[in-house]
């Protein structure tokens, strides 16, 4: 869910940045993308993806 711009004004406000214009347009792609690498991070991974082998110092 991207944030609207009421929203971006509301959070800049409370951090007491100033952006200009260009700024404030480019930053709900950038939120889009880091909310893609956050749900890409948060989804499971398949079972195949997990190592086959684990390290066990006791047997080097």
């Amino acid at each position: 869910m991207l944030p609207t711009e009421t929203d971006l004004a509301a959070i800049l406000a409370r951090t007491g940045l100033r952006l200009t214009v260009a700024q404030m347009q480019s930053l709900p792609l950038g939120v889009a993308i880091i909310q893609e690498m956050i749900d890409r991070v948060n989804k499971p991974l398949p079972r195949e993806a997990e190592p086959a082998v684990m390290f066990r110092p006791d047997q080097v």
